[in-house]
């Protein structure tokens, strides 16, 4: 450099610290402007984007010539003020730059990168720019020293935009004593690159070609500008003090409501961003296992994206969570926000699946129950979908009830559930509907395979169970029925099923009947029964006939009373037994009604009796276990006996063994009632029902009704000692003994040898009329 002096300069210290505080005044604006542009949305942001890269950029400049100020030169220098100008521009567009790539096109780290490298460019241009400012000296560079600069200014600002848009701190919000730590540090960055660059310069001046100052700065010029930018930034800085302190309270009222809040509350922005999560939100996915320190909401669960729907009550399954999520919209100018609101519904959820389970499922197998059954009934047949439907009764459940107990028998359910559930396939369906009934659904290919599969039921179900080390047989009997084959509905599918599974009852063991035109035909005569039943009761088709009672001794046979027996004349179809419509009577209840009926129309006639003048002798009159487990019966049968006049101690009610020895305390205390009332209560077909000593001691009973086929027995010599030794059981109990369905004289020559108190039956008299007991009494 022919002719050039290089110059050598000094820093004043004063300068450079003023430097430095300006270099921490804008990083501290910037950073706080950051957290505004990261917060906002449309115009607003954009506001606070020109904002924050402009405070930076004019902060960085005016860092940058007070240093420059701060070097003195031993020569009089001054600044082109175009080229100061373009200086500033190229900080301001720097981070202005790096400021819109972070914010708008995502917070990912290769944005960062890019926005980091572009910011520091700038500053780095600015540096450069503004050094060309200084005339009338010729600077050169050290390549390696202005590379590190470089390097420092995209550190510097790499630093910047992580603090303020990528950091823990920027998602949390930022205390103020933090800002100026990194401030501070960032400072030390924005400074070290400046004089990092002052130190890769080398100025020179050549005396003999001096340039014209005319239009230039002088130091004095500079240090006006520089101050009004300052005391500028100084203006931007506390008005972002005072406009963070208006958005801090607004912040923490914000997060104190929603941090107060049971319910997960979540703020979300473009992009799925978190803008503010309350603790309850970060606590109940904590608890499924995740971080609380991801930014985008759809991280937490793969179904929380943008197009997640408004205002609907959504349920997504974190873990072994299940939580309840509620998205609104916030509307406002330029807003594009959401507030999502999370709600731990597991211990309800499983609550409500537990009571729906409870509801449609059998407790003591699990297997599905009745109500489930008609439910997938109903569907499947609204899907025409082709069915089989086979309904089992088990043969020896009360027998392993009465004699090992209610426990054994419920772990005979059980083990009998399993087998059938393990002789079936995926696809059917086992449900148990009864105490001791299960229906199996064969679907659509499978409902052709029903004799396969119900002919396997008797193999499974014959195997001997071992239940409380004791073995027991098992025997079954089942109904088929077949949709749309036989039944067209879903209840009648059902019905069917249970029709046919009776008929196989009606034969031996292990029976399995399919629903044909002949059940059909007995189905319509019960459903003619049924309507005929209701008009009976209204229209007083009902009569009474009674059957005569004789006592025995050796003088010879008295008549002690009789039994009421119901007769039906219907108008269409003639006589009807009661071994057809009582069972009927019992299924709809009308029962009640009509055993009511016949107590009073018997009590009625026995005192009419009385008003002729006849010997008093006892009425009998059969009870229904229906009757009996009414809630006022005793009441019922006290009223009548008081309406009618009857004589109470005339008066007997006979029940039947086998519902005998299902009677409970509060049965057997209205028996008790009823006795002490001086009504006579007798066991009727005794001998049918297993009725043991105990439980015959229990019962308050006077007579024992022994059944007549156990005096059809009595030529045969193993007959003759069971109806002997039931007698004399009867007379142990000091229990009166009526053997019922006599014919023959030598039948009652036996009975009166055997002790036998009283006799009944067609060798004495039929059934008879009213005025043929009249006739007999005479």
């Amino acid at each position: 450099m022919t002719g050039e002096i290089q110059l050598h300069g000094q820093h004043d210290f004063e300068f450079v610290l003023l430097s430095y505080l300006i270099a921490g005044l804008a990083a501290y604006a910037s950073i706080d402007l950051a957290g505004r542009v990261r917060m906002t949305h449309g115009s607003a942001r954009k506001l606070w984007l020109l904002a924050g890269g402009s405070i930076l950029g004019i902060g960085i400049w005016s860092m940058h010539f007070i240093a420059m100020l701060a070097f003195r030169l031993p020569e009089m220098i001054y600044y082109d003020p175009s080229v100061v100008i373009v200086s500033v521009v190229a900080a301001i567009v720097g981070c202005t730059a790096g400021y819109y790539i972070v914010s708008y096109h995502g917070t990912h780290y290769v944005q960062l990168l890019l926005a980091g490298f572009i910011m520091g460019s700038g500053i780095a241009m600015m540096h450069y720019i503004g050094m060309e400012a200084i005339q009338p000296v010729t600077i050169s560079y050290n390549i390696l020293l202005v590379g590190v600069s470089v390097v420092i200014a995209v550190i510097a600002s790499m630093t910047a935009l992580w603090v303020g848009f990528f950091s823990p701190y920027a998602i949390r919000g930022m205390k103020w004593n933090l800002k100026v730590l990194f401030s501070l540090l960032m400072a030390i960055a924005i400074t070290g690159m400046h004089y990092s660059g002052m130190e890769a310069s080398y100025f020179y001046i050549d005396g003999a070609d001096m340039i014209s100052n005319e239009g230039m700065f002088n130091r004095e010029v500079l240090t006006i500008l520089v101050v009004i930018v300052t005391l500028l930034l100084f203006v931007l800085f506390f008005f972002s003090i005072v406009l963070d302190r208006v958005l801090r309270k607004q912040g923490v009222l914000q997060g104190t409501l929603l941090d107060s809040a049971d319910e997960g509350i979540v703020i979300t922005e473009t992009g799925n961003v978190i803008l503010h999560a309350n603790e309850a939100f970060y606590q109940l996915f904590q608890k499924a296992g995740l971080s609380r320190n991801m930014r985008n909401l759809h991280k937490y669960h793969q179904e929380l994206m943008a197009g997640f729907p408004f205002l609907k009550e959504t349920y997504i399954k974190v873990g072994s969570y299940i939580i309840e999520v509620k998205r609104h919209e916030i509307k406002g100018e330029d807003l594009n926000q959401s507030l999502w609101f999370f709600r731990d519904m597991t211990e309800r959820k499983r609550s409500e699946e537990l009571v729906e389970h409870m509801a449609y499922h059998d407790t003591l197998t699990k297997l599905p129950n009745r109500y489930r059954l008609e439910q997938k009934l109903e569907s499947f047949v609204q899907e025409k979908r082709e069915l089989t439907c086979i309904f089992i009764d088990l043969d020896r459940l009360k027998f392993t009830n009465d004699t090992l107990g209610h426990a054994a028998g419920d772990l005979l359910l059980q083990e009998v559930a399993k087998r059938l559930q393990q002789s079936l396939k995926a696809e059917d369906l086992l449900a148990r509907v009864g105490g001791d009934e299960f229906v199996i659904l064969l679907i659509d290919e499978r409902a052709s395979h029903f004799e396969e599969v119900s002919c396997n039921l008797i193999d499974i179900i014959g195997d001997t169970f071992t239940i409380d080390r004791t073995k027991i047989t098992v025997t079954l009997s089942a109904g088929i029925s077949q949709y749309p084959h036989s039944a067209t509905t879903a209840s009648e599918l059902l019905q069917f099923a249970d029709l046919a599974m009776y008929e196989a009852k009606k034969q031996r063991k292990n029976q399995i009947v399919v629903f044909d035109d002949s059940i059909r035909l007995k189905l319509n005569e019960r459903i003619d029964i049924e309507k005929g039943l209701m008009e009976a009761i209204e229209e007083r088709q009902f009569y009474l006939l009674y059957q005569p009672k004789y006592k025995l001794s050796d003088k010879g046979e008295e008549l002690e009373g009789v039994e009421a027996l119901i007769r039906w004349e219907h108008p269409l179809l003639g006589m009807r037994s009661p071994a057809h419509f009582i069972p009927v009577a019992e299924e709809t209840g009308l029962i009640i009604q009509i055993g009511d009926w016949v107590l009073e129309e018997a009590c009625f006639q026995w005192k009419k009796w009385m008003e002729q003048g006849l010997k008093p002798f006892s009425v009998a009159v059969n009870i229904s276990p229906l009757q009996l487990v009414s809630e006022d019966f005793v009441e019922r049968v006290m009223k009548i006996v008081s309406r009618t006049e009857m004589n109470p101690k005339y008066l007997e009610l006979e029940m039947t063994e086998s519902w005998s020895l299902t009677y409970e305390n509060h049965i057997i205390e209205k028996l008790i009632r009823l006795r002490e009332e001086g009504i006579k209560l007798s066991i009727d077909d005794f001998g049918t029902g297993y009725s043991s000593f105990r439980h015959l001691k229990e019962l308050p009973v006077d007579v024992l009704k022994i059944d007549r086929s156990f005096i059809q027995l009595q030529n045969d010599s193993n007959g003759e000692a069971i109806l002997r030794s039931m007698i004399q059981l009867g007379h142990n109990l000091k229990l009166g003994v009526l053997v019922e369905g006599v014919e023959t004289e030598e039948q009652v020559r036996w009975l009166k040898n055997e002790k036998c108190d009283l006799v009944q039956g067609f060798y004495y008299s039929k059934p008879i009329s009213v005025s043929e007991v009249e006739y007999l009494l005479q």
